[in-house]
């Protein structure tokens, strides 16, 4: 019984430690990268919430820019304006599939919204800001066998089960930890908390400072959102599931400032 105890709980760990070094490694080429120029909000919105952010944050784009508008029972249609110039790669994808009435959530579900994300996810995987998805589905696949710990130490009892149970939840809780970790790389973490420091202010933008407030959005989500666009982010769906399932309630209306996009 000690030594399958024994034994689980070191597996267990190491498992632990090379999915750590792997999920927390930069990886990639070293060289330039978005370090070495402006991340733009697409590109800041990827890093803070994954590829949701981004695609978020591209709508964002075109709602601020009167692209779209929110339609009937939380959903966004083309707007009066068409596309400007200098929108993102995801903006333009969004806006080019939108051409009826969709939830947020699928419309950034289509191919060439997903593509465009995914493009923006590698520009960051090069710049070693984020990890390849690849790479997390290989920390996860090591992560699993971790979970096995506790129960083989409680079915081995044993005089010592309780030390050895509780080495196994411990294991447990550091592989969930690391499986629900966004993919940002310690690098990206820093940079993202510098930036979030550095432009504490444009939390007070409004539409009237439309490239402030999409900047805002990109670094602190959901809260920018419910905090500087309530009305648009309730009645366009933009945080709720789709028909179907759950959602919250909120109210109508909407603004509209015609702008460039990106910023």
């Amino acid at each position: 019984m000690l030594v399958v105890n024994a034994v689980s709980a070191a597996v267990a760990w190491l498992l632990v430690v090379i999915a750590a070094a792997l999920r927390l490694r930069p990886g990639g080429r070293s060289g330039s990268g978005p370090l070495d120029r402006r991340l733009s909000p697409v590109e800041t919105s990827l890093l803070r919430g994954g590829a949701r952010g981004a695609a978020q944050c591209g709508l964002i784009e075109l709602y601020l820019a009167g692209s779209i508008e929110t339609g009937w029972r939380r959903t966004v249609e083309p707007g009066r304006h068409r596309l400007p110039p200098r929108c993102s790669e995801v903006a333009r994808a969004q806006f080019y599939v939108l051409y009826k009435p969709l939830h947020p959530r699928r419309l950034q579900n289509t191919d060439r919204v997903r593509r465009a994300v995914r493009g923006v996810s590698e520009e960051l995987e090069r710049a070693r800001l984020v990890v390849s998805r690849r790479r997390v589905r290989a920390v996860r696949i090591l992560l699993l066998p971790v979970f096995a710990a506790a129960p083989l130490a409680a079915a081995a009892g044993g005089p010592e089960a309780a030390v050895w149970l509780g080495l196994g939840l411990l294991a447990d809780a550091a592989a969930v930890a690391l499986w629900v970790r966004p993919r940002r790389t310690l690098r990206g973490a820093a940079l993202l908390a510098r930036l979030r420091r550095e432009h504490a202010e444009v939390r007070t933008a409004t539409e009237s400072r439309p490239d402030e407030l999409l900047l805002s959005i990109a670094l602190f989500g959901a809260s920018a959102l419910r905090a500087q666009l309530p009305r648009f982010t309730q009645e366009s769906g933009l945080l709720t599931r789709p028909p179907g399932e759950p959602l919250d309630r909120g109210g109508a209306g909407s603004g509209e400032a015609f702008v460039t996009c990106g910023g």
